[in-house]
């Protein structure tokens, strides 16, 4: 019954998301990655300083680990994705605790992904590499990262709502404006 009354709004902004999203895959998880990124910024963004080590509960990750990794995997999907080294994390001390430095290492892991996915010559992002013990195509490691930085992340609007802070509006059409 949801998903009726989601209808309306649904077929109203398919011409816009259809003029936003390119019809090539790789352009597409391009796109992804881009409006992902600055999502994931603009959490960090929001999150005052104070907060970056709040936990909502005993036993899972604070919100600065939580976004760290969310993110930091994306380039290490990518490296193995590509066959190449990963650049090394940082010092998470550091990057854990300082919202400057989580920014920064969110944008690297990031600026990473896209820069080796955009480099990737066509025959090797339709070929094959193993990760976790599984091969997999290119493509699809890609669109893991994706699926992994997704799900992770959503975990994070609890954080926001739990503070009293609404998280920072979602780009759902990636239009740039959140």
């Amino acid at each position: 019954m949801r998903l009726l009354a989601l209808l309306p709004t649904l077929l109203l902004a398919a011409p816009a998301l259809a003029q936003g999203a390119p019809a090539d895959p790789r352009a597409l998880q391009v796109w992804d990655l881009e409006r992902e990124r600055r999502l994931t910024l603009a959490m960090v963004d929001s999150m005052p300083e104070r907060l970056l080590r709040y936990r909502p509960t005993p036993g899972v990750r604070d919100f600065a680990e939580q976004i760290a990794h969310a993110s930091g995997p994306i380039a290490g999907f990518s490296a193995r994705a590509a066959g190449i080294q990963p650049p090394a994390p940082g010092d998470s001390a550091v990057f854990l605790n300082s919202r400057a430095s989580l920014r920064a290492y969110v944008a690297a892991s990031y600026d990473f992904a896209l820069t080796t996915l955009r480099a990737l010559p066509e025959e090797k992002y339709r070929g094959s590499a193993t990760i976790a013990g599984q091969v997999f195509p290119v493509w699809k490691i890609f669109a893991l990262a994706h699926e992994h930085s997704v799900w992770t992340r959503g975990e994070l609007v609890s954080y926001f709502r739990l503070n009293g802070m609404a998280p920072p509006a979602y780009d759902l059409f990636g239009m740039g404006g959140g």
